[in-house]
């Protein structure tokens, strides 16, 4: 079962990518969407930061270059 987060973070990432609704969001990294360039990179950063009530540091920023290492940020902030 996808969690809460998981779903939101989803949607951020074919939101600020513009990523359609079939494409697996959980292989997306910097080498395999064309889209994520480093100016999307910010916005997403951005977003996750807004829809998480976060701050990400600049060198956490520069490591989240994948979902699954997004995702897995996520995972470990949740449990403080």
């Amino acid at each position: 079962m996808i969690s809460e987060t998981e779903t939101k973070l989803r949607e951020i990432v074919r939101s600020v990518l513009n990523l359609s609704a079939s494409e697996d969001v959980s292989r997306a990294s910097q080498l395999t969407i064309a889209s994520w360039d480093s100016l999307a990179h910010v916005s997403l950063m951005l977003a996750l930061e807004s829809e998480f009530d976060m701050t990400i540091d600049i060198a956490d920023q520069l490591e989240l270059t994948s979902y699954n290492a997004i995702r897995l940020y996520l995972d470990q902030s949740d449990r403080g």
